[in-house]
């Protein structure tokens, strides 16, 4: 999963948020609480995996015209996808595996990954997920799937392949999904394919999208709707009020894992689509930010948070952006701001200043228009521990965001005792956020000692205004 950009906006930041320099008496939110655990799977799935469950990358989703109903879905081992369903806004949970993806349990996938859940105003339930095929001599086959409930979760239909396609030449990644708030019945799927060739990174690729209107039955042929020659990552797709249906992603050249990249100016850009995706504007710039990776504190070590875990959301005809940027002897998280669907932006907000690295940032916007941002930093961090003492945070602005309130919201956990990936301890490119009449719901991980089910479990906090 990669990124890339152009060079950056001339803005000035505005300087909103502040350094912290004590924490015994912030504020902080009630305990989350734990709502991964014990799942019932085939027992082909439960032999092929000797490893620790370790859940990563929720997706979170309420339901808009009932926020009691709320699903959330993330990575689990050796369960592939996992879906929570809640029908008492977070108080209980029921968990079982995304059915009929995996190999071991009659699918076709070795494994699934990006799992990204949307509930329609028709409640109708989309997951969509990254499905890897066994590797051939051909090569490997990856397909945007995406799996439908009718009934608040209490079953899944067959899972429909949105696209398939084998690298090399082609390989998908990082899908999103939108259930169209304003028409039943009404999906739609953006992700992007590379270029691929045989023992080569991908650097290039291109937007595609796909559209549903008979919830999930069917999907519209994959159209390209975005190629700059570059790499454009974490699509994430938002509609406004008056039903534009916006597109928003990070855009750039190569951009590596590692340590310290050399200076990469990149974009946060937009298209914007009146007619429910049959066609899109050219990109819109909505800010620019220098590309960094977050590293174990002290030394060269990256981790796995880069500048393409941005975050967008929108709420009546605003639309809000979010990225952190590491700069060596601080950290910042900024927020920018559109008043007219995307077509105009203002100059970001400076929301989080920190020694330590901050990093993944997610937004949402509740009922009554408060913006929410949730965070994860180093600010307990202490030179010489031989833990990575990780916090959560979460801030709100009731202001269209010019000011901003935070307050703790889990933590502290040990990052380095998160099982790695390709780039260090992995608990996923997202977290998961939404807003609610009341408030917001969020669902994120932590590892030990705050996880009780493995290296890592998945919280959920119901968060009042």
């Amino acid at each position: 999963m990669r990124a890339r950009v152009t060079a950056a906006l001339g803005t000035l930041i505005l300087v909103t948020g502040c350094e912290s320099a004590q924490k015994a008496n912030e504020p902080s939110l009630p305990p989350p609480r734990i709502i991964s655990g014990a799942v019932s799977v085939a027992a082909a799935c439960a032999r092929e995996s000797a490893s620790e469950i370790r859940p990563a990358e929720p997706s979170l989703a309420a339901d808009p015209n009932d926020p009691r109903q709320v699903i959330a879905s993330w990575l689990e081992n050796p369960s592939g996808t996992v879906v929570a369903v809640s029908h008492d806004g977070g108080g209980t949970w029921s968990r079982s595996p995304l059915p009929s993806l995996l190999t071991c349990a009659g699918g076709r996938y070795a494994r699934t990954s990006d799992p990204w859940v949307s509930i329609g105003q028709d409640g109708v339930i989309y997951d969509a997920v990254l499905g890897t095929r066994p590797a051939t001599t051909a090569g490997i086959a990856r397909d945007i799937v995406v799996t439908v409930s009718r009934d608040h979760g209490a079953t899944w239909e067959t899972p429909v392949v949105v696209e398939t396609a084998t690298a090399p030449p082609t390989q998908p990644d990082k899908e999103a999904i939108l259930a169209d708030p304003r028409r039943p019945a009404m999906a739609y799927a953006v992700w992007v394919d590379y270029r691929v060739t045989s023992g080569v990174d991908p650097t290039l690729n291109q937007v595609m999208f796909a559209g549903t209107h008979d919830g999930g039955r069917t999907w519209s042929t994959p159209a390209a709707i975005y190629s700059g020659n570059d790499e454009a990552q974490q699509n994430q797709l938002l509609m406004t009020s008056a039903g534009v249906l916006i597109d928003v992603f990070v855009e750039g050249p190569s951009l590596p894992f590692a340590a310290h990249p050399p200076p990469l100016p990149v974009k946060i850009r937009l298209m914007r689509s009146t007619d429910q995706g049959k066609t899109w504007s050219a990109p819109i710039d909505a800010a620019g930010f220098t590309y960094t990776n977050a590293v174990v504190p002290g030394t060269d070590t990256p981790l796995r948070f880069s500048g393409q875990n941005i975050t967008a959301v929108s709420a009546g005809n605003a639309v809000y952006v979010s990225w952190f940027e590491d700069h060596s002897n601080f950290s910042t998280i900024a927020v920018a701001r559109s008043e007219d669907a995307g077509l105009h932006w203002r100059r970001p907000q400076l929301v989080v200043r920190e020694k330590g690295e901050a990093f993944l940032p997610t937004l949402a916007v509740a009922g009554d228009a408060t913006v929410g941002l949730l965070w994860f930093d180093f600010r307990e961090f202490k030179r010489g521990s031989r833990t990575l003492d990780t916090d959560v945070w979460f801030s709100t602005s009731r202001d269209r965001g010019v000011h901003w309130t935070k307050r703790r919201a889990a933590g502290p956990f040990d990052l380095l005792a998160v099982p790695g990936g390709l780039t260090g301890p992995f608990i996923g490119d997202y977290m998961g956020l939404v807003g609610l009449p009341d408030g917001f719901a969020a669902a994120f991980v932590q590892a030990r000692p705050q996880s009780r089910n493995g290296p890592t479990d998945v919280f959920f906090s119901h968060i009042s205004n």
